[in-house]
């Protein structure tokens, strides 16, 4: 009798745990702290929206920091905004208008006469070519004058 009760009690408890489901104590740990994390995204995210609001130490700290940048990249870009305009005025002061403009790649025979502020200006150029020689006219010494070299 007592070997049919133990039977019958190591029967009950095979058939038992076959019938749970081996992984259930993870998914109700798993989905537990998915509940806790998510509690305490909303908490933190209630915690730091608190701390940056205007007025806070840490919304003056962030907005100190941005105004300091902003006035440094303001300045930089000031000076570099200040140094193309510089440089365009004092190219178009020094180099005028002429017929096809000015080319970086070519060499150039200028002429510098006096501007209308005591600056000297390019009256005139001539693109350089080889096999030339270059210098003042004959019938007119203020031109530029190219003939073929011997």
């Amino acid at each position: 009798m007592l070997f049919l009760a133990a039977a019958a009690g190591a029967t009950g408890l095979f058939v038992g745990r076959a019938n749970e489901d081996p992984d259930a104590g993870w998914n109700r740990g798993y989905h537990a702290g998915i509940r806790a994390e998510r509690n305490a995204q909303a908490h933190e995210a209630t915690r730091l929206s608190a701390r940056y609001q205007p007025g806070s130490p840490g919304f003056e700290q962030i907005y100190a920091a941005g105004r300091r940048e902003g006035r440094r990249l303001g300045r930089y870009e000031g000076l570099a905004q200040g140094r193309r305009a510089g440089y365009k005025a004092g190219r178009t002061s020094v180099l005028p208008d002429f017929p096809g403009g000015w080319r970086g790649s070519h060499w150039y025979v200028v002429r510098l006469e006096q501007g209308s502020d005591k600056r000297l200006r390019v009256g005139a150029r001539v693109v350089v070519a080889r096999g030339h020689q270059y210098g003042p006219c004959r019938a007119d010494a203020d031109r530029i004058c190219a003939t073929p070299s011997l």
